[in-house]
């Protein structure tokens, strides 16, 4: 019995190891540094050596399965290609490790002069139908790399050749359109090459939608006026022509299919969404005026769930799109339409927590701020409803939301009595800690702000008087920036002192009492804060007047922003709850600001 090689090891467990495929050293250094006679020479000694006699038995092939025919043509050495051409032409056809033919790589190299030089010495004219791994002919390799030429080439030498699709579904045609080549598109559709048939074209990708992704206008056109039946394809989302030039936002395109086939406009796609619903969820203004002008009857088209395109955009928190519709008089019926929920655009805008959005409704006299869902809430019981879930990034949003529609003047809605006391007890019971977080708050500024104030009131400008006749008397008692000085500092320190008090009293007293307090103290913190910044700017233009320019300057800078505190305090805490439209438009403004501040 033989003994196994390596003892432990059984026969059957032993690995086989294959050899890759290897060119000759001199063949290959040659091929690639182009040397002519040495290439010769090495073909020459090869055939000799291993006694080959057929011509094809010479064919050496690298590890990746490559001829000297596929090196050349990657290093686009035409001399040693020419001559493969004329003495072995049987290279011509082929194929390394990824399937590719010399003409492959020669298309996608876009390189002309290398592709005649191949396609002439094919004396079978196969290697132009030969695919590669992804399915690719040459010319599908030229037109998906963009090279126009080549592809003109290859279709002139057989334009009866059939072709068919790749593995990703691309015909000529969709690689022609996508790549912008109207002379090869028109080439194609004059001489069609390729599975271009009624079954073919609804097996494949249409040709039209690479043309609109490319946005060019001219192929469009052409594929109309050579095959209108293309323009029925629909993507794999159910989408129209219509609805791919929306999303491209190309103008021009939707303007001529709406020329041309304006029944685009009242088609649906998979979601049940229409082009005008698409173009409002895009903010695209100008097509929106552009499909409105040219069918102005889309506007009446509801999604699946009854919502409108004012519905569409306010979800969506495009407000240069509400705003367009806005000022429009012939979508005034728009405005306060109900979906299926019950839902208005303000009602969609508060839900998905679009702040600006929300603010140019509420400015609108036509919205009516009372109408509530199915929910019987109004956009205001949402915004604090979903204020109260406290979610995270979101949460800031739905606060200034909430901002917004108290400073227009939004109601709550008037609930059947069960549900209104049920959720009276639950508002009650979440904002209770909501508002203890702001009175701490409010509280800790007012505390800071009454130290700051008493510190300044014994810290004076100019110092005390250490000499007789009036010794511990302020050295600049009679000047009047002075005596604002003082003043002012002393409102500031007792305004927020009474803020810490009421606030204090508002914790340990009756919780119902804690908005009531709060109403009363934000104003008096503003005008602490008012106060605070006049004396500062008093105290700091005193001991700098005598520098004309700087003391002019300090007063300029400490203007300005003094006005900006009270035009933040002073709408928001007295105009936001007005029941008079003009000063809900005033309250309007600052909250601007807020927006502006927060990056919202």
């Amino acid at each position: 019995m033989s003994r196994p090689k390596y003892p432990g090891l059984l026969e059957e467990e032993e690995e086989n190891y294959e050899t890759v495929d290897t060119m000759d050293p001199k063949l290959y250094r040659a091929t690639t540094e182009g040397d002519i006679l040495e290439f010769i020479r090495a073909i020459e000694q090869g055939t000799i050596d291993q006694h080959h006699s057929p011509p094809a038995s010479c064919v050496q092939l690298g590890p990746q399965k490559t001829t000297v025919l596929h090196i050349a043509t990657s290093f686009a050495l035409y001399e040693i290609v020419k001559l493969i051409c004329q003495d072995l032409p049987f290279f011509v056809a082929e194929k390394n490790a990824k399937g590719d033919t010399p003409l492959h790589i020669a298309a996608r190299a876009g390189d002309s002069l290398l592709v005649t030089l191949l396609v002439h010495s094919d004396c079978r004219e196969g290697s132009l139908g030969e695919k590669n791994e992804e399915g690719n002919t040459a010319l599908h390799e030229a037109l998906k790399c963009g090279h126009e030429e080549v592809a003109r080439i290859l279709i002139n030498k057989n334009p009866e050749m059939p072709y068919s699709l790749n593995k990703e579904g691309k015909s000529l045609l969709y690689l022609a359109a996508e790549a912008g080549f109207v002379t090869i598109v028109r080439l194609l559709m004059d001489n069609p090459v390729g599975n271009y048939t009624a079954a073919g074209k609804h097996k494949s990708k249409s040709p039209v939608f690479a043309a609109i992704r490319r946005r060019n206008i001219d192929v469009v056109r052409l594929l109309w006026e050579k095959d209108p039946s293309l323009f029925q394809l629909r993507n794999r989302r159910g989408e129209n022509p219509l609805h791919a030039a929306v999303h491209m936002e190309y103008t021009e395109g939707v303007k001529f299919l709406l020329d041309k086939h304006y029944e685009f406009a009242y088609q649906k796609e998979e979601q049940g969404f229409y082009p005008i619903h698409s173009a409002s969820n895009k903010d695209l203004v100008d097509i929106i005026k552009l499909m409105l002008h040219s069918r102005p009857d889309i506007r009446e088209l509801l999604t699946p769930h009854g919502q409108n395109m004012l519905h569409a955009a306010a979800r969506s928190g495009k407000y240069k799109a509400v705003e367009y519709m806005l000022k429009m008089p012939e979508l005034e019926k728009l405005i306060n339409e109900k979906d299926k929920g019950g839902n208005t655009p303000l009602h969609l805008a508060t839900i998905c927590g679009h702040t600006k959005v929300v603010g140019i409704l509420v400015r609108d006299r036509r919205v009516n701020l009372k109408l509530v869902n199915n929910n019987y809430q109004t956009a205001l019981d949402i915004a604090e409803e979903q204020m109260e879930m406290g979610l995270t990034s979101f949460q800031k949003m739905q606060r200034l939301t909430c901002m917004a529609l108290r400073v227009g003047g939004a109601p709550r809605a008037h609930q059947p009595e069960t549900l209104r006391r049920l959720s009276i007890r639950l508002a009650d019971q979440q904002e209770a800690e909501s508002w203890r977080d702001k009175i701490n708050v409010i509280l800790l500024v007012a505390t800071v702000i009454a130290t700051v104030t008493f510190t300044a009131g014994f810290a004076i400008p100019g110092g005390y008087n250490n000499t007789n006749p009036n010794p511990g008397i302020a050295t600049m008692l009679e000047k009047m920036k002075f005596q604002e000085f003082v003043i002012c500092d002393t409102i500031a320190m007792y305004s927020s002192v009474i803020v810490v008090v009421t606030l204090i009293w508002a914790q340990l007293g009756d919780p119902s009492y804690t908005r009531v307090a709060l109403k009363w103290a934000l104003p008096l913190l503003g005008l602490a804060l008012t106060m605070m910044s006049i004396a500062f700017l008093a105290g700091v233009y005193l001991v700098v007047s005598k520098l004309n320019w700087l003391a002019n300057f300090v007063l300029l800078i400490g203007s300005s922003f003094i006005t900006v505190i009270a035009l933040i305090f002073i709408p928001l805490h007295f105009l936001g709850s007005s029941n008079y439209h003009v000063f809900r438009h005033l309250s309007y403004y600052p909250f601007c600001l807020v927006l502006y501040t927060l990056g919202a």
